[in-house]
């Protein structure tokens, strides 16, 4: 490319989404990994060193990734409370495989046609799906989606959305307009992956259970919720339509995290700490007291792994603002 080429370029509309994908294709930061976690055990012991407790899921997550690896499309259903490493789990697989794998949030995705500014195709917009490769689209909140909204007309507006859902899952084209270029995207080659918490059918569950134990010989303690797996009829109770529920090749439960998984999860061996002292540059080292009270913090909010990494990077903010050449802070 002469300069006289180079000096027109970006007068074109075009130009700036071409060069992202040719970025896209030149630079592949996850060839090195493609020998390294090639297999489902592999993965999952990557897993194992970033997600504490949660077998069934890694297990789960490792084999999507595996097969969307080598081109097969698979689609799941995750259940578990707020905290308990949903996005967590899938967040850690992004890193090792960040041009497969897409996050986003679809709880306030909207029908076509329909008053909201995000639609399904919206999350379809990552260079990622425009790529030869199989890709991974994981959608976070999604029981918010398809929890049942009545319109005043009677009918279920939440059905509709997933109707759109079902048509992306079966496989099938969809043009994307980003600037002035249409991308015309295969969903056939993306698996997807739905997270959400289903909180209200979990506890339903939970209040029943524990009635019918009322009388002679009743626990004294009530049933917690998310004791009993949520299996798919509860999810179509929930609301999830039952031609997109037909979809889903498995439903994977993870468990609540209690003070002590978190306590566990504070702990120098596992990633969660670990990265982001890479990030700083920094060795971060938590006393017994902080671990304590990070863990009661995660949950009492259900904010989980979340709420921990928030108030660890404002604790060494914080510090970095006194001195900002620190390399060892501990709290």
């Amino acid at each position: 490319m002469n300069s006289q080429t180079e000096q027109q370029a970006p007068s074109y509309p075009w130009y700036d989404d071409r060069v992202e994908d040719l970025h896209q294709n030149l630079a592949d930061p996850e060839e090195d990994y493609e020998d390294q976690y090639d297999t489902p055990k592999k993965i999952h012991g990557y897993l194992c060193e970033h997600v504490w407790k949660q077998d069934e899921a890694k297990r789960a997550a490792s084999i999507i990734l595996h097969n969307c690896l080598h081109g097969i499309k698979s689609n799941g259903i995750f259940v578990g409370p707020t905290g308990s490493g949903k996005s967590y789990l899938w967040r850690c697989l992004q890193k090792i495989y960040p041009n497969r794998i897409v996050i986003a949030d679809s709880s306030g995705v909207s029908k076509e046609g329909w008053a909201g500014s995000v639609k399904w195709r919206d999350l379809l917009r990552s260079p990622i799906f425009r790529s030869e490769n199989h890709s991974i689209l994981v959608c976070d909140e999604f029981d918010k989606m398809c929890s049942p909204k009545i319109t005043s007309g009677g009918n279920n507006a939440s059905f509709d959305v997933q109707g759109e859902a079902l048509t992306l899952v079966e496989g099938t084209h969809v043009d994307v307009k980003i600037n002035s270029v249409t991308h015309s995207i295969d969903t056939s080659k993306i698996s997807f992956v739905l997270l959400g918490a289903f909180s209200n059918k979990a506890h339903d569950i939970a209040e029943k259970s524990s009635g019918s134990r009322i009388g002679f010989g009743a626990a004294p303690e009530p049933i917690q919720p998310y004791a009993r797996p949520l299996d798919i009829q509860d999810l179509i109770d929930f609301g999830l339509m039952p031609e997109l529920a037909g979809r889903i090749s498995r439903i994977v439960n993870l468990q609540p995290m209690t003070v002590e998984d978190f306590y566990r999860m504070t702990d120098n061996s596992l990633g969660f700490l670990s990265h982001i002292g890479e990030q700083y540059k920094a060795d971060i080292r938590l006393t017994p007291a902080k671990r304590r009270e990070l863990a009661e913090l995660a949950a009492r909010t259900g904010l989980g792994v979340r709420g921990m990494e928030s108030q660890i990077r404002h604790l060494i903010d914080d510090a970095i603002f006194d001195d900002c050449k620190r390399c060892r802070f501990e709290f």
